[in-house]
């Protein structure tokens, strides 16, 4: 009979590490898609430059983009001519919604060929709901127009 005895006590030291290790398991699982369930912000993001719109017609420049966007990462979408547009962006909850939130805070400045910045969008906050767009626009001397188009979208 004790032979059995040693057997039993050998599933029961069995039972336990099974069950040690399907819980170490099941606690990596967890940690690993927690991480991982951080919805990232994708920016579809339009930048128009437009010159001589006071003479009657115009010439445009167009720069197209998808970014992707951490929690407050910063992105820069830059033409050839030296405009640029830096962005970053970040889910923001709202109190009249419950559970994830449905809309984006773009934060970021627009600068013009010579580096200076022409237009901030911090103040005030520029908040956009998932799948709308958004138009910025800074216009110079009645000559100079910059466009920056922004579309939130989650990924």
């Amino acid at each position: 009979m004790p032979i059995i005895k040693v057997i039993i006590e050998a599933k029961d030291i069995l039972t336990y590490n099974f069950s040690m290790h399907k819980l170490l398991f099941i606690m990596v699982a967890t940690l690993f898609l927690s991480l991982e369930a951080q919805a990232k912000i994708g920016l579809n993001v339009s930048l128009i430059y437009k010159k001589g719109i006071g003479k009657g017609f115009f010439l445009s420049t167009e720069q197209h983009s998808i970014e992707q966007v951490d929690e407050r990462e910063q992105v820069t979408i830059q033409m050839k001519n030296g405009i640029k547009a830096e962005l970053s962006a970040y889910y923001v909850q709202s109190v009249h919604e419950y559970g994830p939130s449905g809309f984006v805070r773009v934060k970021g400045e627009i600068y013009d060929q010579a580096g200076k910045v022409v237009k901030t969008l911090n103040e005030p906050n520029l908040d956009i709901y998932l799948g709308e767009s958004r138009k910025i626009s800074h216009e110079e001397r009645n000559e100079e127009e910059v466009d920056l188009i922004i579309t939130p979208v989650s990924l």
